[in-house]
């Protein structure tokens, strides 16, 4: 993930102050360690959690699988990948990954069936949104999507032991919705999208009310990028 420059760093510092943009109050060494290289990406996890048999769900995973394919050499996991861009498919085809990779071209969402999808207007964008209140003026079409109990049900688990989510907007949402169901990940990795005009602009409290309901439940952070829009959580009871 991209780095900040002394400028945007101080920038960005001020903005927290000024409560239009979110840093964690602390960030916890667990000794985390970064998979997938140096593009966006790239995300932590801690190491000593995962074996063979962990249970890995990395949601939208766009064009960039580096992540879900590090975990597959390292752990000799299997990832189970879910987009419904379209894009995203026909990429895959393209650029096949290894079975350990099981890919479904589905969306995680708040409710089960379909919902309607904005999807990126620019050639090699990937980033589509289902929040309603992105969706006005834009052209849609309508994607299967699940919520996370259901995925869960159907591919047979009890329990997650990686969440990655990176869902332009719906996070909040989705997220509610798994707290409601009981479900806590050992580790959660999330893309919040506050700020975001087109995915649905979501005001920085929106940020800090999911983080503080995650760390009621005994999370902690455990790494956040520069931005502060990428955090990792890791339950420690």
């Amino acid at each position: 993930m991209k780095e900040f420059g002394w400028r945007k760093r101080i920038e960005h510092q001020l903005r927290v102050w000024l409560g239009r943009a979110y840093r964690p109050a602390q960030v916890e060494d667990l000794g985390a360690t970064m998979f997938g290289g140096g593009g966006y990406g790239a995300w932590p996890c801690l190491a000593e959690r995962l074996h063979r048999d962990s249970v890995v769900y990395s949601v939208g995973i766009g064009f960039d699988v580096q992540f879900d394919l590090a975990l597959i050499e390292r752990f000799g996991l299997t990832v189970h990948g879910f987009d419904p861009t379209p894009r995203v498919a026909e990429w895959l085809q393209n650029n096949p990954p290894p079975d350990a990779l099981k890919f479904y071209p589905l969306g995680l969402a708040w409710t089960d069936g379909e919902l309607q999808f904005a999807a990126p207007t620019e050639a090699q964008a990937v980033s589509g949104t289902v929040v309603p209140s992105a969706l006005a003026d834009q052209t849609t079409v309508a994607i299967p999507v699940a919520r996370l109990e259901t995925m869960m049900r159907d591919l047979g688990h009890d329990h997650l032991d990686v969440l990655k989510m990176d869902i332009e907007g719906a996070e909040y949402a989705v997220l509610d919705d798994m707290l409601q169901s009981n479900i806590l990940p050992d580790q959660l990795l999330v893309e919040f999208h506050h700020g975001k005009r087109k995915k649905g602009r979501f005001p920085v409290a929106e940020t800090r009310k999911r983080v503080a309901s995650l760390l009621s439940l005994n999370y902690k952070i455990f790494w956040a990028s520069e931005s502060g829009r990428e955090l990792a959580f890791a339950r420690c009871d």
